[in-house]
């Protein structure tokens, strides 16, 4: 079976349900210029023996996905992305922190924003843009859509009891990124993660906020990436 996820041609059969439900947007033709097999994955394979077949397939084509797109100019985040008029802003922290309960907050202030992915957007930095793509694997809400959408501004987020944003050097910038993605075993691969990411902090602003879990959260960290 032929998939477009992330502009990508990718061959991937899956053999479960939670997978092919996800997938079913992304349904495409044409030539692959990947393969997805959850076995490729061997350590990680085993050692989620404990886990149902189905969640093995998930987990594990999630996994392969993630690796193999660096060879295609593109990355994932750890994040969630949502969309307000026609743009994205992604939030990553690490999980329990509170971007999903973040972005929430988004949903309900302005009308039309959308969760374009929960938990694995796709950055492809480009030329003169750097676009977000919404993907299959979307971690335990599965909230997803699949389209492509400019991305705005990317908040790394931290719990706390006040609200304050701030924007980032690059070199913490470049340090956030990488913690929160996959970082490849091999230099060449490494090369271009590090040349992607420095492509996409030169396009957008990157910011680090310190939140609580009200409305007003929301509205800092909207201003600030805004630009207003």
């Amino acid at each position: 079976m032929i998939y477009e996820i992330a502009g990508l041609k990718i061959e991937m059969n899956p053999q479960y349900p939670r997978l092919a439900r996800q997938s079913e947007n992304y349904k495409s033709n044409g030539n692959p210029v990947m393969q997805i097999i959850p076995e490729q994955t061997e350590k990680l394979y085993k050692a989620i023996c404990n886990r149902s077949p189905e969640d093995r397939e998930y987990i594990c084509s999630s996994a392969v996905f993630c690796r193999e797109i660096i060879r295609h100019e593109r990355f994932f985040l750890h994040a969630s992305a949502v969309v307000v008029n026609g743009e994205a802003y992604l939030f990553s922290a690490p999980s329990g922190t509170g971007k999903s309960t973040h972005t929430a907050r988004w949903l309900r202030k302005f009308d039309g924003a959308y969760i374009l992915n929960d938990d694995k957007p796709v950055i492809f930095p480009q030329k003169d843009k750097v676009t977000v793509y919404g993907t299959p694997f979307a971690g335990k809400t599965n909230l997803q859509v699949n389209c492509a959408v400019p991305l705005k501004a990317v908040c790394f987020l931290n719990r706390g009891d006040k609200n304050v944003i701030t924007p980032v050097t690059d070199e913490k910038a470049i340090a956030l990124f990488l913690n929160n993605t996959y970082r490849p075993k091999n230099a060449v691969e490494m090369n271009l993660l590090f040349d992607m990411i420095e492509k996409v902090i030169s396009r957008v602003k990157v910011f680090e906020m310190i939140c609580t879990d009200d409305c007003e959260a929301a509205d800092i960290s909207y201003k600030a990436m805004k630009g207003l």
